[in-house]
């Protein structure tokens, strides 16, 4: 069978298994099955790429990033910490408008599975007197939590694509910066101000901060310093060892800071952290990296880019495949996981090594478009249950902003390429 065809085979693998509900991590494993069989591979090929894509230590860094990071996600959350210094941070600013945005902005800068849910009750309380609709609040509330999601260290679809990538997430920040000031700015434009115009701005609430409070955005301001730091110390002082462990290091350094912020109640905050689904997580990015080793041992990248020729065909690939799968899935690491192996292979066979910085940055931008316009998306769910509006009838407003990220995708390859 033929490599582009064998792909759109797995591809519809992929997106059957979510559909009937088997989840991502079978899916994909499955998907690779399928791989391997229709180029040649045998069974016990087949579990050899799974031993070898589930030892590498490549793979082992990121289980352990994935791990720590949503740990401290979920212990964050249950001690109350967010919710206390959110508050807090309510108390300083006066403006209604910036408040209303700042608590889903925030709430996104933890990589939380459905994490609108829990600033939508803030959006509510500060929308009260700003007589916005529920359909407003709802759009509010979905757009503004996933503003840093391209660009932000701590997301896991980040840390994947710079992974399959073989680029330090610092690298994959300073490439992806522009995105986030792009979402804002369509949030601004496009979705708040016209609702805002004729609202009253001061706040009626005013709140005298707790210092206690604001030092609950301790473990958050760990996490984002450390993950930064931490990568560039590994690179500068300890060349020999995976800057990964930087951020390691630095998610290790906020969870104890936030089990030590959380005092006598660390117990139940344990108990109520370790509800969150860690291990279906890893086992996504396993199911991952096996993929990515069939796609090698069945030299299918290297018959894609034979097949169409690489150049305007890889910017094409780039724009549709990562769009769909974000679209059917909802998720940014099924279209990072499904899609980024294929584009970064054809892109070196093709003799373009250069250019995958450029690859990732379209094909990150066009699965951002696909994943926040999709009616699959479990935040936009969410929102529309929370607020209790027709999640049909609010979708126009929110794929407009979201489509527009294609072309913004496809100025970042023209300028990186």
């Amino acid at each position: 069978m033929p490599a582009s065809l064998s792909i759109v085979l797995v591809l519809g693998v992929i997106v059957v298994g979510m559909r009937v509900g088997l989840g991502l991590a079978p899916s994909v494993l499955g998907a690779s099955w399928v791989l391997a069989l229709v180029r040649g591979l045998s069974f016990e090929d087949w579990l050899g790429a799974i031993l070898a894509a589930v030892t590498a230590e490549q793979t082992v860094l990121l289980l352990a990033m994935v791990v720590v990071i949503l740990a401290l996600s979920a212990v964050y959350t249950a001690s109350g910490q967010s919710l206390r210094f959110l508050s807090a941070v309510r108390g300083v600013l006066r403006s209604r408008t910036v408040v209303l945005v700042l608590f889903p902005a925030l709430i996104g800068l933890l990589p939380m599975p459905g994490g609108a849910v829990f600033s939508a009750p803030m959006v509510a309380q500060t929308a009260h007197d700003l007589k916005l609709t529920p359909e407003d609040q709802s759009l509010i509330n979905y757009w503004f939590r996933h503003v840093w999601e391209l660009a932000w260290p701590l997301y896991p679809g980040i840390i994947l694509a710079a992974s399959l990538a073989n680029m330090p997430v610092t690298r994959v920040m300073a490439i992806m910066w522009p995105a986030p000031l792009l979402a804002i700015a369509l949030g601004w434009g496009w979705i708040l101000r016209p609702m805002v115009r004729q609202a009253p701005q001061q706040s009626a609430a005013a709140e005298v901060p707790q210092e206690a409070h604001l030092r609950d955005g301790l473990p958050l301001a760990v996490a984002i310093g450390g993950a930064i730091v931490g990568e560039w110390g590994c690179a500068h002082f300890f060349p020999g060892v995976a800057m990964e462990w930087g951020v390691v290091l630095a998610m290790l350094t906020a969870l104890g800071v936030s089990l030590l912020l959380s005092r006598t109640n660390w117990r139940a905050t344990v108990a109520e952290a370790a509800k969150e689904n860690t291990v279906g997580l890893m086992a996504v990015v396993a199911a991952v990296f096996v993929f990515k080793e069939v796609l090698l041992r069945g030299q299918v990248v290297q018959g894609v880019a034979l097949e169409l020729g690489g150049g305007a065909a890889l910017v094409v690939l780039a724009v549709v495949l990562p769009f769909v799968v974000g679209f059917v899935s909802g998720v940014t690491v099924a279209f990072v996981g499904a899609t980024f192996p294929l584009l970064f292979g054809v892109a070196a066979a093709s003799g373009a090594d250069g250019h995958i910085p450029a690859v990732l940055c379209l094909g990150l931008c066009s699965g951002f478009a696909g994943l926040m316009a999709s009616p699959l998306h479990t935040c936009y769910l969410m929102t529309c249950r929370y607020f209790r509006v027709d999640l049909v009838r609010l979708w126009p407003r929110v794929a407009v902003p979201s489509l527009l990220f294609i072309p913004a995708g496809g100025l970042g390859y023209w300028l990186l390429r």
